[in-house]
């Protein structure tokens, strides 16, 4: 998936990368980012359209078989998910199919969008080699133990969610990697109050 260096961020424009470990906030950021005026896009929401065009939807299918199709036709993402994270390969394999397709809709989103600044989300932005791509990249944190909290209320299990840890950068990796890292272990107004912040400075050193 890696691209060159500046990819997202032609016309002078500032775009973020945001990132974070597994359930450390990024789609309240997201959110956030977008109330603050900026453009909002989430690499997720992109990769789960590309995987409703027919000729992705096809291809999955017939890798993975026809047990990945919910009773309306659509891809099982559960299901696909759980195969996907169960082997290294057929990840790859997933990854290689998809990604080049998600930063083409990515650029083309920010391309068309008249916002001086754009936020990405992507949970696998270090892993992936995008960096480079973005102006600055944002990573969120909290504790571990608050991490893990909020995955299992999310309804996962354990074993799902260490898998899905295992097959990420640690944590600690993530935030050493990141231009700004912000907190994110308490209300959230608090980090609604950190990125208004942030987006102000970007403003102005944008104007200077």
């Amino acid at each position: 998936m890696k691209s060159g260096k500046g990819y997202f961020t032609a016309g002078g424009r500032t775009v973020i990368g945001l990132t974070g470990p597994i359930a450390s906030g990024k789609s309240l950021a997201l959110k956030c980012f977008q109330e603050e005026g900026a453009c909002a896009v989430s690499a997720d929401s992109v990769s789960g359209e590309l995987l409703t065009t027919p000729g992705i939807y096809h291809t999955i299918v017939r890798k993975f078989g026809s047990d990945k199709i919910l009773t309306n036709g659509l891809l099982d993402k559960k299901k696909l998910a759980a195969e996907v994270f169960s082997s290294p390969a057929k990840r790859e394999w997933l990854e290689s199919l998809l990604h080049p397709q998600i930063l083409k809709r990515i650029h083309s989103l920010i391309t068309r969008s008249n916002k001086q600044i754009s936020v990405v989300e992507a949970p696998l932005l270090f892993e992936a080699g995008l960096a480079e791509c973005f102006t600055i990249t944002v990573c969120l944190a909290a504790p571990e133990k608050t991490l893990k909290a909020r995955a299992l209320k999310r309804g996962w299990s354990r074993a799902q969610y260490r898998g899905r840890v295992k097959a990420q950068l640690s944590a600690a990796e993530k935030y050493a990697r990141a231009d700004v890292v912000l907190e994110n272990s308490g209300k959230p107004a608090e980090l609604a109050g950190k990125i208004k912040f942030l987006c102000r400075f970007l403003e102005g050193t944008a104007k200077s």
